[in-house]
């Protein structure tokens, strides 16, 4: 399954996008780990590896979903703390840290209001930013500060809107992922548009089959906001951040027009 969207004419035929709501992944939540366990190996090693060259000791992930960030960096001798605004991904994340006798903590948060304590180090991984608007992410840009050491360090990804605005590369989101769990075979069927604003929207049908039982079928629809490096660059310095490194999401040079995805760690303070 494969279309390719040609761009709005216009800001007015842009997509809607809002902050997403607490319960955006309610549906998703079960299912969530069986698509991006895998795909969060390569990020969670970039992640790491920021980390450790600046010498980080203690991380807080403001947006830990199922808490696959946390747990990688707890096993390697972090000291992690996650907040997510999903009690059901938290409830997955929870069982998931009992599972591998971990003991660590997990709270319900907004990554725009809640204040847990001072780290070397707060994270938003795996395009978790793109869920909020822009006005709303510079909030949270403030808020994190908060949660930061004095010279602490933000660090974050998202998807490249300079990739994604060359050629048709929007069609290389379109996704058909099926994978076994136990005797259930689940499938994703997603394809996405992208408008000159930077709003990615994405369609997918979800197929969940049970033994030999018929499947069950639903649809649904996201939008994320992106960014271009320069327009991150410059809110983050509008918001008392300065940016330290960027980096693909496998660690390399980033590219402005090559790279899919920006990492980008930024520091808080002068």
């Amino acid at each position: 399954m494969k279309e390719i969207k040609t761009l709005p004419s216009s800001s007015s035929d842009c997509a809607s996008h809002r902050s997403a709501k607490p319960s955006h992944y309610d549906k998703e939540s079960e299912h969530y780990d069986a698509f991006n366990d895998t795909n969060s190996k390569l990020t969670n090693k970039t992640v790491e590896g920021i980390l450790k060259r600046h010498g980080v000791k203690t991380v807080l992930d403001l947006t830990c979903g199922t808490g696959s960030q946390i747990l990688w960096l707890a096993k390697r001798g972090y000291e992690v703390v996650g907040s997510d605004i999903n009690l059901k991904m938290l409830k997955i994340a929870r069982s998931k840290t009992r599972k591998e006798k971990l003991d660590l903590k997990f709270i319900e948060g907004d990554v725009r209001t809640i204040k847990i304590g001072k780290f070397d180090a707060v994270i938003t991984i795996f395009n978790a930013i793109g869920h909020l608007t822009k006005s709303s992410f510079e909030k949270a840009m403030r808020n994190i500060g908060k949660n930061l050491k004095e010279n602490g360090l933000y660090v974050f990804d998202i998807i490249n809107l300079s990739y994604l605005l060359k050629d048709d590369r929007i069609t290389s989101l379109t996704k058909d992922w099926q994978k076994v769990t136990g005797d259930t075979i689940i499938r994703e069927i997603q394809y996405s548009t992208i408008d000159r604003e930077g709003i990615l929207a994405s369609y997918t049908t979800h197929y969940a089959q049970k033994g030999s039982k018929k499947s069950k079928v639903s649809r649904s629809a996201q939008t994320l906001q992106l960014y271009t490096f320069e327009q991150l660059k410059e809110m983050l310095q509008r918001n008392g951040l300065k940016v330290l490194e960027v980096c693909a999401i496998d660690g390399s040079k980033f590219d402005e027009n090559e790279s899919e995805r920006i990492v980008m760690t930024a520091r808080y303070g002068k």
